[in-house]
C-alpha cells in the first residue's frame, strides 16, 4: 500500500484502518478528536468523546461538514414552558388586582341588610380566598420567571459546538470541537471533497 506524507505522520490506528490502496489527502487533529479524510473514506476518531469513539462514511455519501451549536434542550423546553406559564399566572394575578373585582366583592352588601342565610358571609370568605388565589398566582408567576431565566442561563452556558459530518442514509457524525478550530476543520473536510462554494 502506497502512503501519502501525511499517513507517515499518522498512529498505527489510523494506518490500521486503511483499505488497500486508500490514501490520506486530509488530516485533521482536533482538541480531543482526528478526522481524516481519505481516497475513499472520511475518518472520524473521538477516544474522549462521550459516544461513538470512531464512526466513518464513505467518501460519495458525505453531503457537508458544517458547525452546530449544541446545549441541553430540555433546558431549552423548561425555560419556555416556566416563562409562558409564569408570565400567564403573573397577568393573570395582576388583571385580577387591578380590576378591582375583589374589592368589590368584598363590599357587597344587601339593600337594607336584609342578606338571607349568610349569603354576605360567603361571599366576604370568597373575596379573601380569591385574594390568597390572587397572591398565589403572583407568587407562583415570580418564580417561574425566575427559574426560567436561571435555565436559560444554565442552557447558554452549556452550550458548545460541534462539528456535522452529514452522510446520506445515516446518522451524521458529530464531533465536540471548540469555536474556530471547528469552522476551520469543516472547510478544510469540505475542501478536501471538493464541496467548499466560492
Amino acid at each position: 500500500m502506497r502512503q501519502s506524507p501525511l499517513s507517515e505522520a499518522s498512529d498505527d490506528r489510523l494506518l490500521d484502518m486503511l483499505f488497500a490502496g486508500e490514501d490520506i489527502e486530509e488530516e485533521i487533529e482536533l482538541d480531543g478528536a482526528r478526522i481524516a479524510v481519505t481516497s475513499h473514506r472520511v475518518l472520524a476518531f473521538m477516544p474522549e468523546g462521550g459516544g461513538r469513539r470512531f464512526d466513518h462514511a464513505d467518501r460519495p455519501n458525505v453531503l457537508n461538514a458544517s458547525v452546530q451549536p449544541t446545549g441541553h434542550d430540555s433546558y431549552l423546553s423548561w425555560v419556555i414552558r416556566s416563562v409562558v406559564y409564569g408570565i400567564i399566572l403573573l397577568g393573570g394575578g395582576f388583571l385580577i388586582n387591578s380590576s378591582g373585582i375583589l374589592v368589590r366583592l368584598g363590599n357587597t352588601e344587601a339593600p337594607n341588610d336584609q342578606i338571607i342565610g349568610g349569603v354576605g358571609q360567603m361571599i366576604s370568605s370568597m373575596a379573601v380566598m380569591f385574594g390568597i388565589l390572587t397572591d398565589a398566582f403572583l407568587l407562583i408567576g415570580g418564580v417561574l420567571l425566575f427559574v426560567g431565566f436561571v435555565l436559560g442561563a444554565l442552557y447558554f452556558v452549556t452550550r458548545s459546538e460541534e462539528l456535522v459530518i452529514e452522510r446520506a442514509g445515516r446518522e451524521p457524525i458529530y464531533v465536540p470541537v471548540n469555536g474556530k478550530e471547528a469552522e476551520d476543520a469543516a472547510r478544510r473536510i469540505r475542501t478536501t471533497l471538493g464541496r467548499e462554494k466560492a
